[in-house]
């Protein structure tokens, strides 16, 4: 089965990429997490899973393996297909899905989207004994912003980038351009929080206040 693959980064979306190896364009989807790792990069290597179903065959790539590890525990889960498992890597980082988990934190699981309180209990129950080398990983710390003029928030490629994420995740265009220029004005302009926040933490952001 696919480990990983290394090549030249042809395509990129917050929530997809497509990587060239031996002549051959190999479509991936990410979260948004592993959009900010790659974005400027001409070469890149992720970590594969394959989802195979009757009708298709897809591939989901990630940055790091405390990613992968936590989309395959979401599908191991009776009712939790690959879309709900690649939004919580969009919300949390790895250890704080597995912090949510292991107390109990149903309020926390049920911000992503898809996820009511049925499920949130059933990915306690089914998970909260695997947790443990996630807590201990804790390894992704969320990328700085970078500095930037006081730019319109609507020609801000950032925002843009969270724009399109959202709307791949189910919101309404109108409803995504909102939310996505509120929080970065909020956070562009927030003290310590200052300056051009990242895609990832603009989604996050933005589920959060869901």
């Amino acid at each position: 089965m696919y480990h990983h693959i290394r090549g030249e980064v042809i395509a990129l979306s917050p929530t997809s990429t497509v990587l060239e190896t031996g002549g051959i364009g190999y479509e991936i989807r990410i979260p948004v997490s592993t959009y900010d790792r790659l974005k400027g990069k001409k070469d890149a290597q992720l970590l594969l899973h394959l989802h195979v179903r009757e009708d298709d065959l897809r591939l989901y790539g990630f940055a790091t393996p405390a990613e992968r590890d936590v989309f395959r525990l979401f599908l191991s889960v009776a009712g939790v297909g690959p879309s709900i498992a690649l939004t919580s890597l969009s919300f949390l980082e790895p250890s704080e899905v597995a912090r949510a988990i292991a107390s109990d934190d149903l309020k926390t699981l049920q911000k992503i989207k898809g996820v009511g309180r049925k499920l949130a209990e059933r990915l306690v129950l089914e998970l909260r004994d695997r947790m443990e080398p996630l807590l201990e990983a804790g390894e992704r710390a969320p990328p700085g912003g970078r500095p930037g003029g006081r730019e319109s928030s609507r020609s801000i490629p950032e925002v843009a980038d969270t724009v399109a994420a959202l709307v791949a995740l189910g919101y309404e265009r109108k409803a995504a351009e909102e939310r996505a220029e509120g929080v970065y004005q909020a956070l562009a302009s927030g003290g310590e929080n200052g300056g051009r926040p990242s895609v990832e933490r603009l989604v996050k952001e933005c589920l959060r206040r869901s």
